[in-house]
């Protein structure tokens, strides 16, 4: 399906009604980009919520030239997108029940088709063994095959995607804004490393969208989806980190969490690996041979 389509109808009635239309069978392979085609239905939306308001022709057509534009615009940045309609969109994130529709991307999509993946996160203010063993756990699930999954935020993700690319592995990075930004804007270039080193960055957001609180924490699900399970480098008991955690737990994935000697100590951002140890069934990671006991469990 055209995915100038997909965009043209979220930005009309928003995702999570044009998911709806979806699973009642309304937008379908036969949907044109038209005016009256996309107001037909739009207008199906009705027989579920009948206090709708249908957007008017005028705005059905000014919003197809800009879907069309921004996605030409896209491509001409490297952005590529792709569609829960077509064959290449990754199952992983069709399978979830919050599922993707549309996503945007810049590098090898085939990294979200891998079976061993995992996500390597945590806080953007790690100690510094933290940031150690964030780079520690990145370079060896790369060696070991799995692709490394995180959210090229400072700390943590940093840490993890560049252990990764010392491996010689391919990681991912789910941002929070259109794919023409970089957030954080000092991690630009280790955006392009990872594209240039056969990673992929996604984004279901289009060019210039800004990141906000609540794409955060959906970019936070899209980290537990593509993976196999989630190990937490440091976090605080009330974070970011967490969001991922619960959409983990959500899909049923294994959570991890490093207890380095100072997760002892009295430190706010990493108070949340013992919490998750204690209260949440995490896995303790202390040395090689528990990354390899969870790598185990993972792959079963």
């Amino acid at each position: 399906m055209d995915n100038s389509l997909i965009l043209t109808i979220i930005d009309l009635i928003g995702k999570r009604k044009t998911n709806v239309l979806i699973e009642n069978g309304f937008l379908n392979e036969c949907i044109k980009l038209s005016q009256e085609d996309i107001l037909k239905c739009i207008e199906k939306y009705k027989q579920i919520d009948s206090s709708f308001e249908i957007p008017n022709l005028e705005k059905i057509q000014n919003v197809i030239e800009n879907s069309v534009k921004t996605l030409s615009e896209s491509y001409k940045l490297g952005i590529k997108a792709t569609n829960i309609f077509n064959d290449d969109f990754p199952q992983k994130l069709k399978d979830i029940k919050d599922r993707s529709i549309l996503i945007f991307y810049r590098g090898d999509l085939n990294c979200l088709y891998e079976k061993k993946s995992i996500a390597v996160i945590g806080t953007r203010i790690p100690t510094k063994k933290g940031e150690e063993i964030g780079e520690s756990l990145g370079y060896y699930y790369a060696k070991e095959g799995f692709v490394v999954v995180s959210g090229l935020a400072n700390g943590c993700d940093t840490a993890a995607h560049k252990g990764c690319l010392k491996a010689g592995g391919k990681t991912v990075a789910t941002l929070p804004c259109g794919l023409d930004k970089c957030y954080p804007n000092d991690n630009n270039d280790l955006a392009n490393e990872i594209v240039k080193k056969g990673g992929c960055l996604i984004s279901e957001y289009k060019i210039g969208t800004n990141p906000s609180k609540e794409k955060f924490i959906q970019r936070d699900r899209l980290q537990a989806a593509l993976s196999l399970g989630v190990a937490v480098v440091e976090c605080a008991i009330e974070c970011g980190t967490m969001h991922t955690v619960g959409f983990a737990q959500k899909y049923e994935k294994k959570i991890a969490v490093s207890l380095h000697n100072e997760i002892r100590s009295d430190i706010e951002t990493v108070k949340g690996n013992l919490y998750l140890l204690e209260n949440k069934g995490a896995i303790g990671l202390n040395n090689i041979d528990d990354y390899k006991k969870y790598e185990n469990i993972l792959i079963l």
